[in-house]
C-alpha cells in the first residue's frame, strides 16, 4: 500500500559571486527498516513502542524530516499505515536478513542518495546523518557507515541508491548474503569511533531495543534528557 508523496527536494548549495560551481543537485531517501520478529519483546511492533512520551517511528520520523525528501518504510506489518509522512512497502521477504532488506530498500526508493535506519533506534542521530551525508557529498563514497566496537553500523549508514542497488543484487545472485558481501564493488567510508564521537559522544545513535530490560534503558535515558 502506498502513500502518495509531494515531489522531491533538490539539495544543492547556493552559487554566488566567486563561488564553486554548483554540484549537481540531488535527492535523499531515508529507508526505515521494520518487519523484525521482535521475540523477546513478546512479538510486539517496535516501532510503536513508547520512548520518551512518543513511539520510536514518530522520533525516527522527526530525526530524518529536514533530511530527506521521501520516508520509506519497509515492512511486513500494517499497523504503520495510518502515520503520516510515511510510504509504505510491504517487504516479499520479510526475516530475510539485513542484505536481502537493503537491497529491497534502495529498489523502492526515489533518492539519489538515501540514509538508512531501524524502526528499533529511539536515538538516531540528525547529527550524525548530517555528517555521514556531508562525508558522502565530498567524498563521493557509494557507502558512509560508522564502526563500533568492531561492527559496522549498517542501519545507520548513507548509501548511493543506484550503485550500492547494483552491487548488493550482483551479490545475493552470487549466493553471497553477509552485509559486507558487496563491499569490493563499491568506495566504502567507514567512520571509526574516534570520529564519530565527536558528533555522538555516546554514540546513542546505535541503540537498539530488542529486549524489555533495552527498552527500560531507553526510556531512562529518553528521561535524563537524551
Amino acid at each position: 500500500m502506498r502513500r502518495s508523496i509531494r515531489p522531491l527536494r533538490r539539495f544543492a548549495p547556493s552559487a554566488g559571486r566567486g563561488s564553486r560551481p554548483r554540484r549537481p543537485e540531488i535527492t535523499r531517501s531515508a529507508l526505515i527498516f521494520g518487519g523484525g520478529r521482535a521475540t523477546r519483546l513478546g512479538g510486539v511492533n517496535k516501532a510503536l513502542l513508547e520512548v520518551g512520551g512518543t513511539s520510536i517511528i514518530t522520533r525516527i520520523l522527526e530525526t530524518v524530516r529536514h533530511l530527506a525528501d521521501e520516508t520509506v518504510l519497509l515492512t511486513n506489518d500494517d499497523a504503520l499505515s495510518d502515520i503520516s509522512g510515511l510510504r509504505l512497502v510491504f517487504d516479499a521477504r520479510p526475516h530475510a536478513g539485513v542484505l536481502p532488506a537493503l537491497a529491497a530498500g534502495l529498489a523502492e526508493a526515489s533518492g539519489d542518495v538515501c540514509l538508512a535506519v531501524a524502526c528499533d533506534m529511539p536515538f538516531a542521530s540528525n547529527e550524525l546523518f548530517e555528517h555521514l551525508l556531508e562525508l558522502q557529498a565530498e567524498t563521493g563514497a557509494d557507502v558512509v557507515i560508522p564502526r563500533t566496537a568492531g561492527y559496522l553500523e549498517p542501519m545507520h549508514a548513507v548509501y548511493r541508491r543506484q550503485t550500492v542497488a547494483r552491487a548488493i543484487q550482483a551479490a545475493l545472485e552470487r549466493g553471497e548474503h553477509r552485509m559486507i558481501s558487496y563491499f569490493p564493488d563499491v568506495k566504502v567510508r567507514e567512520i571509526e569511533q574516534a570520529e564519530w564521537r565527536q558528533v555522538d559522544p555516546r554514540g546513542l545513535a546505535f541503540f537498539n531495543v530488542n529486549t524489555p530490560e533495552e527498552l527500560t534503558e531507553a526510556r531512562r535515558i529518553a528521561a535524563s534528557g537524551a
